[in-house]
């Protein structure tokens, strides 16, 4: 999964305009992150996954996206925005989780 920066500077501009930690706005901003998150990893893991192969991208996605922000707090989560090197860990985590990836049967003809 790649991030780009842009795609992460409004919610960085909404989190540095917060005082203090927590707070509705903190969560505000960490449900939209956590959204952004999961769409990224499942639009960038679509085109990835080999034809035949069966995974819920939306679950090992939210899976992954939980993973990733668990602890963290809003000014962690952008000062240190995901990279693609960091995602793999809770991806792999993710898969072992929720179980085989299945492979479709090829097709008859």
């Amino acid at each position: 999964m790649r991030f780009a920066a842009l795609s992460l500077a409004p919610i960085a501009l909404l989190a540095l305009s917060a005082c203090g930690e927590g707070g509705a706005l903190d969560e505000n901003v960490k449900s939209t992150m956590r959204q952004s998150l999961v769409s990224s990893c499942a639009a960038t893991a679509e085109g990835q996954v080999p034809e035949g192969i069966n995974v819920d991208l939306n679950k090992v996605c939210d899976c992954a996206a939980d993973k990733f922000m668990a602890g963290k707090s809003v000014q962690d989560l952008i000062s240190n925005p995901p990279t693609s090197m960091e995602d793999l860990a809770p991806i792999k985590e993710c898969l072992k989780e929720i179980g085989p990836v299945t492979v479709a049967p090829p097709p008859e003809g």
